[in-house]
This record gives structure tokens, sequence and C-alpha cells, in this order.
């Protein structure tokens, strides 16, 4: 009677890990990645390496936000790995930033503001306030001195979309889902 009962549980913790090995790959599937991943145009020829990304995922949703008076808050992740053919991509390093748009109601205006630079710009065009979210021009990401001439970098781009005030909480590392949004990779002359 106990070796039965034993074969028992031990089938259904089987399909207990089955199932969550199951969810897991969902969430990776569903939000590691998006469908269509932008590219990442990079520039080499100035001592840092400066890139350029644009994103179209939440655009609608972000649109919609700002109409109504929300306030939107893109935090950006851009990961550099060095290429290995027979080994893990090495981490060569990640650059965040989160950028804001706060909107003023009474003047019928968007607050953007810059996590990276501490500067608060206003405008009146929807359409700045959304490409000031959704895209990156002429970012620097990395200095040329720390990586090696003739070796292929990957450059990886997560994007983190929020509705309403931040918070930070301990959780929030393991709870935040992001997506990627942009891959691109360079070789060094």
């Amino acid at each position: 009677m106990f070796f039965r009962q034993k074969k028992i549980c031990a089938k259904a913790c089987g399909w207990l890990c089955k199932l969550g090995l199951f969810g897991m790959f969902f969430l990776y599937a569903s939000y590691g990645y998006s469908e269509e991943l932008a590219d990442v145009r990079v520039d080499t020829t100035q001592s840092v390496i400066y890139c350029d990304i644009s994103s179209e995922i939440g655009v609608e949703k972000l649109k919609l936000a700002l109409k109504e008076g929300s306030l939107m808050t893109y935090s950006w992740e851009i990961i550099i790995e060095e290429n290995r053919d027979y080994w893990l991509n090495k981490s060569i390093g990640s650059v965040q930033l989160s950028r804001q748009v706060v909107p003023d109601l009474v003047s019928r205006q968007w607050l953007l503001k810059d996590s990276t630079s501490g500067i608060t710009n206003a405008t009146l065009s929807t359409h700045k306030a959304i490409s000031f979210l959704a895209s990156l021009k002429n970012f620097p990401i990395i200095d040329k001195s720390l990586l090696q001439s003739g070796v292929s970098y990957t450059i990886k781009v997560r994007l983190y979309i929020e509705e309403g005030e931040v918070s930070d909480h301990w959780w929030d590392a393991v709870t935040k889902l992001g997506k990627t949004v942009a891959i691109g990779s360079f070789t060094l002359p």
C-alpha cells in the first residue's frame, strides 16, 4: 500500500514539474521576444559607440494613454555581448535608462523627462512625446576602448512599459516582464 502511494506521488510530482517547465517556456516565449524585432543601427566611427533604436511596441496604447492624460514610462535596457562560437556569449555590459512623459492637463502639454541627463522639456505635440519615449537617437552605449578589434558583438534591447507611477519594490526584478524589441550586431574593424 505504501509503495503504491509513493508511485502516485512520484507521478503527480513529475506532472507538476512538466507543467511548471511548460509554464516557464510559455512565459519566455510570449514575453521574451516580440513578433517583429527592430534593427539597431550602430555608429562605430567615433571613440564612443552610438546607436539608433526605434520601437513600435505599445505605440497604440501610448497614444490612448496620452490622450487620457496618463503618465507613461519607457525603461530601456541595452545589453552588449561578445559573440562566441562554442560557448555562451560573454556579457560586456548594459545600459539602463528611463524616459517619462507627464501630462500637464491645464496647459495641454506634455513634460518629457529623461533619467540619463535629468533634462525636462515640454511639448505640445503628441507625435514628439511618442517619439521621445519610443525611440533613441544617437544614444551612446559603450566606449570603443573597452572592445576588441575584429570581434563580433551583439546588442539586445529590452523595453519595459509602465503606465502610471513607477514603483520600486524588491519583487520588481522578478515580476517585471519586458520585451526584446531590437537586436543588432557589429564587428569592430
